[in-house]
């Protein structure tokens, strides 16, 4: 339902919802800068701000309430199956969403084939993927190093590191899995998500074997030794 609103006595109609072009248009604005206020309506009323600019402090609050209202709805709608994302677009959304999902809104929407024009089901659908994502995060514990975190970890806590050194890490990742051949680097990136992790976790459990024989022949040498 659209939100009536009068403001210097003139008659104005928000929008029951918005695009995802006026979404992103109006996340340039400061919400609690009160001079941003009149842009941010004028924005969502593709109109003039200057008449806004000498409407009450009351009148402008409650606008402002009501855009936020729609800036953070959510919308449940149908969505694609994530598991059919291949390795290298997991790669990519991880990269997006630890840098922002603002900054990068455009590229996640054409990576998960999001259809929709409403930004409050663009977002429901983003926010699912999220919840995939720590899921696939808790399902390869061993692999990412999270065995030693607690079980409630969140979403927060998986992005709390620099996003440079995210990026860098799936490079190197794909690179080695390539054996440094660039002509590989599509042939890896490619391959469907699990077939990848699983293979890695599987090397990785090989590697952690090879590395405890390795320790137990160490110590059984300096034993030899030390006897001597």
């Amino acid at each position: 339902m659209a939100v009536k609103l009068t403001i210097n006595d003139t008659k104005l109609e928000l929008p029951s919802r918005l695009s995802i072009s006026q979404w992103e248009a109006l996340l340039k604005w400061d919400y609690a800068d009160v001079k941003d206020w009149p842009y941010i309506l004028a924005c969502v009323l593709e109109t003039d701000a200057e008449q806004f600019k000498s409407a009450t402090l009351d009148s402008m609050t409650l606008a402002i309430s009501f855009v936020i209202v729609l800036m953070n709805a959510r919308a449940k709608t149908d969505i694609k199956d994530f598991n059919t994302i291949n390795f290298g677009e997991f790669v990519d959304l991880d990269i997006w969403i630890t840098n922002g999902v603002e900054k990068h809104i455009d590229e996640i929407i054409k990576c998960l084939q999001i259809r929709t024009p409403w930004s409050d089901e663009a977002l429901w659908i983003i926010e699912q993927y999220q919840k995939f994502r720590v899921h696939t995060y808790r399902s390869y514990a061993a692999l990412f190093g999270l065995n030693d975190k607690p079980e409630d970890r969140d979403e927060e806590d998986l992005d709390d590191v620099d996003p440079q050194k995210i990026a860098k890490g799936w490079y190197r990742i794909i690179v080695d899995l390539a054996d440094n051949d660039v002509l590989r680097l599509d042939a890896i990136t490619e391959q469907p998500l699990k077939k990848i992790l699983n293979f890695m976790s599987l090397r990785k459990e090989l590697q952690l074997e090879e590395n405890f024989k390795q320790l137990q022949q160490k110590r059984q040498n300096d034993l030899s030794r030390n006897r001597k």
